[in-house]
């Protein structure tokens, strides 16, 4: 894994800014939990107006068709890893701050948000994308060059991912708050819980010199090594990280076989629901598999102590707190689904839970199973999704078994969260401030799909009475709040 040595990120800044002289500090600082520069904090303000202009020939997103279509044709899904280059542009408050070039582009998502680009040099199709800043291209492996290459990140970033808002296209309001990602990001970074940093983003492109406007985006900091090594004591940030989603098969923790452990590989179609995201030439998955394993067979006290070697568990707690108060229909407890898993390195591994793919929830999702955007649910329930399968073991054995230690810790992690995190006030006040930044930069999309004028759709406030209501009373808010 790279190490955020400070020398390295400068040096990585000052190579990527050598077209407009910008130079990151050498300072790092830690703010909440996270230890990064100060330009890394910045990037990510929601408090400042953020452009990414992206500046890419036509010829280079036809590659990318090209090599989306030989996929499909052999696969039947569009998931490929190809980059192209790209020059990427940073604005911040309407001035350049860094012009990088070389930069990776492809698109981003799975199977049902991942489609083809057709441009025609005028519009093109509305996508997920992701930004590469260490992709060497052509340059050669042991040479300088590469060696620079492969450790330029954009203000510690290794990757970037970009997220329009698709989710709001299948909601029945006139206009959408846009924030929903970012803010539950921040939500779970307020809980204690390691979180991506996420922003609204006003993006660019440039297509042979022709502007074609994206509108207001998500920007998303990825799950990967730099975002351990940012938040974890540098005795703890090497360890072994898994992206946890339904792929073969549902991600709920009972099944170990080998297959189901292993590194993503787009071109053989493989997707295995444990991808390993870390220490891939070493790790196999034997730490997750031993977990998985154990503790699903096991009940009352040896539960509880199988658990506490591996848990920590107020990260356990508030993860799955705030999964409820988000109601997100796609994470673990509903559809076994999105999130991250973490052994941390040590002498003392533990399991850690992280959130992923935040873009449903909040009153507000363009997949509705309970008919009532997940307010009919309490927070006891064993109701998934999908209909069929049950919730995973995890938390059927655990803060939905209605046991004691883990029915009292987990309303208490809630009733802890609706007073200090969970605050409607809190989430008008980030709309209000989304608003007067990007609200005009909506209209100004030109791509294929019509993007809804940023508003906040009263379900929104509906949503979190209801929520909060359930979570005193423990019983149904249906009619509470208003509709």
């Amino acid at each position: 894994m790279k190490r955020l040595a400070l020398f390295l990120v400068a040096l990585s800044v000052l190579l990527s800014a050598c077209d407009t002289g910008t130079i990151a500090s050498k300072e790092t600082i830690r703010v909440d939990g996270v230890t990064a520069s100060p330009e890394f904090f910045a990037f990510f303000d929601p408090a400042v107006h953020h452009e990414l202009i992206i500046d890419v020939s036509k010829l280079n997103l036809d590659t990318l068709d090209m090599a989306m279509r030989k996929q499909y044709a052999k696969y039947g899904h569009y998931r490929i890893s190809t980059y192209v280059k790209a020059k990427l542009t940073v604005r911040e408050n309407g001035k350049d701050i860094l012009v990088m070039d070389d930069v990776g582009l492809r698109t981003h998502g799975n199977v049902f948000s991942r489609y083809l680009i057709e441009t025609d040099g005028i519009t093109m199709n509305t996508l997920h994308w992701r930004l590469s800043f260490d992709e060497p291209f052509e340059l050669e492996e042991d040479t300088k060059a590469y060696e620079i290459r492969k450790q330029r990140t954009l203000f510690g970033l290794e990757n970037l991912i970009l997220k329009w808002n698709k989710t709001s296209q299948g909601t029945y309001h006139a206009s959408d708050p846009y924030i929903n990602e970012a803010y539950a990001y921040s939500l779970y970074a307020k809980a204690g819980i390691p979180s991506s940093k996420a922003s609204l983003v006003h993006v660019i492109f440039r297509v042979n010199g022709r502007r074609i406007d994206q509108g207001v985006m998500t920007m998303v900091e990825p799950v990967d090594d730099a975002f351990l090594q940012k938040r974890f004591p540098n005795d703890q940030d090497n360890g072994n990280l898994y992206k946890v989603l339904w792929q073969m098969q549902p991600a709920d923790f009972r099944k170990t076989d080998a297959i189901l452990f292993g590194v993503k590989d787009e071109e053989d179609n493989y997707f295995p629901p444990y991808d390993i995201k870390t220490n891939r030439k070493s790790n196999t998955g034997e730490d997750l598999k031993d977990f998985i394993g154990d503790y699903q067979y096991k009940r009352g006290d040896a539960l509880f102590e199988t658990l506490d070697r591996s848990l920590v568990w107020d990260n356990f707690y508030a993860f799955n707190a705030m999964n409820y108060l988000i109601g997100n229909p796609d994470d673990l407890r509903y559809n076994n689904n999105n999130l991250y898993v973490y052994f941390s390195s040590g002498t003392n591994p533990r399991m850690y839970f992280i959130p992923t793919d935040l873009d449903k929830g909040l009153g507000l999702t363009d997949w509705d199973p309970d008919g009532a955007q997940m307010r009919s649910v309490l927070p006891f329930d064993l109701y998934t999704s999908n209909g069929y399968l049950p919730v995973t073991p995890l938390l059927g054995k655990t803060i939905l078994s209605g046991e004691e230690p883990y029915r009292s810790t987990y309303i208490n992690t809630l009733n802890d969260l609706i007073k200090d995190v969970f605050v409607y006030d809190d989430y008008l006040s980030a709309f209000r401030q989304a608003s007067r930044l990007y609200a005009s930069d909506v209209g100004k999309n030109q791509t294929r799909t019509w993007l809804k004028p940023m508003g906040l759709p009263g379900a929104v406030a509906v949503y979190y009475c209801e929520q909060i209501y359930k979570v005193e009373t423990l019983k149904s808010s249906l009619g509470q709040c208003g509709q």
